[in-house]
């Protein structure tokens, strides 16, 4: 059985460090609380993905200059994950800040594709994947990407490569 990779690594994904990103990334700092962990003080797994979804909601807002909560409200656009999956390098803890760049795989069709580096220090602790598809909330079936999220993921994803 093949692993899947993600962008830039092999089967066996090495955590990257901050000088191993794209220059123009976008991130955010978070900061991880007691409510988010086990007793061990260590973050539970899918706490993860709450803080990566909250990621690329503001990342919508403040970096691509769309409203995240308009395309899903009013325009009743869907913007929903196809596949999600994280590698984990190391652990994180109650107290812990970490810092999320979010990088721009692939833009098709009707779907995209995001890599979320979560930065503890200047090690990657975890890395997360996101495959997301365009849909219409009336009917539940997929739709082109609207131009406007388009443009601004491939603007971006250009930029971050300069």
């Amino acid at each position: 059985m093949t692993i899947p990779s993600v962008k830039g690594t092999a089967a066996s994904p090495t955590p990257l460090t901050r000088s191993g990103l794209q220059p123009g990334l976008w991130s955010t700092r978070v900061v991880f609380r007691h409510g988010q962990c086990d007793p061990a003080g260590i973050v539970y797994t899918p706490k993860f993905f709450d803080v990566f979804n909250q990621t690329v909601e503001k990342w919508f807002c403040e970096r691509l200059g769309v409203d995240y909560y308009e395309v899903l409200g009013p325009r009743r656009i869907g913007l929903g994950y196809a596949a999600a999956s994280a590698t984990f390098f190391i652990p994180c803890m109650m107290g812990d800040e970490i810092e999320v760049f979010v990088d721009v795989d692939r833009v098709g069709t009707k779907s995209y594709t995001l890599v979320l580096h979560a930065f503890k220090g200047d090690g990657e602790a975890l890395r997360g994947q996101f495959v997301t598809v365009t849909t219409s909330l009336a009917t539940h079936q997929s739709i082109p990407i609207p131009e406007d999220i388009r443009k601004a993921l491939v603007v971006y994803s250009e930029t971050a490569r300069r």
